[in-house]
């Protein structure tokens, strides 16, 4: 399996919008969500118009030459805050991994990559998302509302 990253442009908007309904958790014996939640306001801002925004970046995970996972940037207002808002000028992270490909690290390759790029990282996690895990190893702290992880750069 080769896995090469490459940055995401506005002509990866339907694979990052696949990417975001992936991103969307949903509990062990759950109903999925349908898709007609990436119609939500509330949801479908971590996608509509990507590339297109100051400070928008992404990273696309191909696997043989095929895109099989995604994380992306954006920097939300106070005015119109994400699930994982902190504030303007921390990025929120949005990440997903189709589901023949997780735990193979991916997602960690994704992260490490977009903690290159940024100085403060924050996203929405539910603690018993398997994900988690993923997100406390690369140095993400949970802030005290429990769902809301802040990752800050910590070197010089």
């Amino acid at each position: 399996m080769i896995v090469t990253l490459r940055q995401a442009s506005t002509d990866d908007v339907i694979f990052l919008r696949d990417m975001l309904y992936l991103a969307l958790f949903v509990p062990i014996g759950s109903p999925p969500w349908p898709r007609s939640v990436l119609e939500d306001p509330q949801i479908a801002r971590y996608v509509r118009g990507f590339g297109t925004r100051p400070g928008d970046y992404g990273a696309i995970a191909d696997v043989d030459g095929e895109p099989r996972g995604a994380a992306w940037l954006r920097y939300l207002t106070a005015d119109s805050p994400g699930y994982g808002f902190v504030d303007e000028a921390t990025a929120e992270l949005t990440i997903a991994v189709t589901n023949a490909y997780r735990n193979h690290g991916i997602g960690a390759l994704l992260v490490t990559h977009l903690q290159q790029r940024v100085r403060a990282i924050s996203l929405s996690c539910d603690p018993v998302n398997p994900a988690w895990r993923l997100y406390r190893r690369a140095g993400f702290e949970p802030l005290p509302d429990g769902r809301t992880l802040l990752w800050t750069h910590r070197g010089g």
